[in-house]
């Protein structure tokens, strides 16, 4: 999940103002608890967002989790989209005497001059999730993402294999992707990925036709989708495939299908499709229903990525590096990985709102 995503997820609901988590549950602008004697210090974590948007929420409480467990402090502040807000953040951390700091940043250049003062503090700074300019990048201890666009190949090559086990060869199958931005990097990325899987498995079934719906934008807002889809629904009643791209909105996608007829109430249908960030109800959905409408998830572990912060950070304090993040800039990304109704089932968790390792 990238800027522009996130700050589009976070209006789904109205934010708290001046929201803070803390590992101790408190909240406002308390100070994070004095570590006790078999504690090892302060890591702080800067949210873009909190409040809102259960993804980061998702990442935000598995960071806190995964650091408690290794027996430091953990305090998460949300930025609530604010550049300013969480250079701010950064410098309390550093006047707190964090060991490290980890952020979701808000925008790839914006919080450069909390890196610098962090980097000044000798406090090394973990990237997580969205990027960094190519040069800030290069600043911090590590930067840890997933890789979108492999991801969603996998994706493409699943949906492709169900759509043409249902239409058969020598057919022409209608595709739509229900993107959320125009001209933005995850949409994009996203979309790219798809396609490269998709056309991959169609090389080889040469005797299938693709035909492009073109793309709508629901920016990631399940009112918006919905009237995406009933217009291309519409306009398209022999829809075979939809690869919505991201699971904040299937239940909008599904009920644009049942409005037009193509699912029954139910959840029968004829239309392949194909989800992304591995919505833990669609997850569930695909573990109990070997026919399952989605036939392939793409999943970007929150809970995982947060993990893999906290481990990169406390490596970077200790200068014993975990082996698993490198190059220039130094990166950790992680597996690409996509769920089926086959195998939904070892995925599935009440500890997450989306689905993954924790």
């Amino acid at each position: 999940m990238l800027t522009k995503r996130a700050t589009r997820f976070a209006l789904i609901s109205s934010l708290a103002a001046a929201t803070m988590i803390v590992a101790t549950g408190c909240s406002g602008s308390a100070p994070a608890a004095t570590p006790s004697s078999n504690e090892r210090g302060l890591i702080g974590i800067s949210m873009r967002f909190i409040a809102g948007n259960s993804w980061l929420s998702t990442m935000s409480d598995g960071a806190v989790k995964s650091g408690k467990a290794k027996g430091y402090t953990m305090e998460a502040v949300d930025a609530q989209g604010s550049a300013q807000t969480q250079i701010q953040q950064m410098r309390t951390f550093i006047n707190k005497g964090a060991k490290a700091i980890i952020i979701e940043p808000v925008g790839d250049r914006n919080v450069a001059s909390g890196i610098e003062a962090a980097k000044t503090a000798g406090i090394p700074v973990v990237v997580v999730n969205d990027r960094v300019s190519e040069e800030l990048a290069k600043q911090v201890a590590c930067n840890v993402h997933d890789d979108g666009e492999a991801t969603a190949a996998l994706v493409g090559e699943k949906a492709a294999a169900a759509a043409v086990a249902k239409k058969g060869e020598n057919s022409t199958i209608n595709l739509y992707i229900q993107a959320l931005f125009p001209q933005e990097l995850v949409t994009e990325s996203r979309e790219k990925g798809f396609m490269a899987g998709w056309e991959k498995y169609m090389a080889q079934h040469p005797g299938v036709k693709t035909k492009r719906i073109p793309n709508n934008y629901g920016e990631a807002l399940p009112d918006k989708t919905l009237a995406a889809m009933r217009n291309v629904l519409a306009g398209n009643p022999d829809i075979d495939v939809v690869f919505n791209q991201t699971d904040v909105v299937m239940p909008a996608v599904t009920e644009a299908l049942k409005g037009s007829g193509l699912m029954d109430q139910q959840g029968n249908t004829k239309v392949v499709i194909a989800g992304f960030d591995g919505g833990m109800d669609v997850i569930k959905s695909m573990s109990t229903n070997p026919s399952s409408p989605v036939v392939a998830d793409g999943l970007n572990q929150p809970a995982l990525q947060a993990g893999y912060a906290v481990d990169e950070a406390i490596a970077a304090v200790a200068g014993k590096p975990t082996g698993k993040c490198s190059g220039s800039p130094a990166t950790r990304v992680l597996p690409a990985l996509a769920v089926t109704p086959q195998d939904a089932s070892k995925y599935v968790t009440d500890s997450l709102a989306f689905a993954g390792e924790e």
